[in-house]
């Protein structure tokens, strides 16, 4: 009977540890404006660095949520949202922006990415490449 319990016990438990799970804000260290200082793509001959367009701009994560972009053009508005997976032991992070006005948008997912201090790196996969992005808070 007492293997019975365990086991009817031990099924949520699993099952709760291996769902994805937001990371709620201030926990992270991702509030704050962040610029990118480098993007790489990986290529079977090891990697270069690419230029998205995006390195003039600064980067908004607010703490509900709400993300900006903004440089010399104009102001994207979208949200974040930072993932975490117990199961594999990685964060992911979305990010949304939209410039209707000028027709624009920013929709990556950065399928692991690493908080440390003032830094953050993520990988991406796009068009069949990896791609390393970091930033730095500004």
């Amino acid at each position: 009977m007492k293997s019975k319990l365990y086991l009817f016990l031990l099924v949520p438990i699993l099952m709760l540890a291996s769902c994805e799970k937001w990371v709620p804000d201030g926990q992270q260290n991702i509030v704050g404006s962040w610029r990118i200082t480098s993007v790489e793509q990986q290529t079977p001959y090891g990697s270069e660095y690419v230029n998205t367009g995006y390195e003039n701009g600064v980067f908004y994560f607010g703490n509900n949520g709400n993300a900006q972009y903004s440089d010399n053009y104009g102001q994207m508005n979208g949200t974040w949202r930072l993932l975490s997976h117990p199961s594999e032991s990685t964060n992911s992070l979305q990010l949304r922006l939209y410039d209707n006005y000028h027709n624009d948008a920013i929709e990556w997912e950065f399928y692991s990415v690493s908080l440390s201090g003032n830094r953050i790196i993520g990988y991406m996969n796009r068009y069949g490449y990896d791609y390393r992005y970091e930033f730095r808070r500004y």
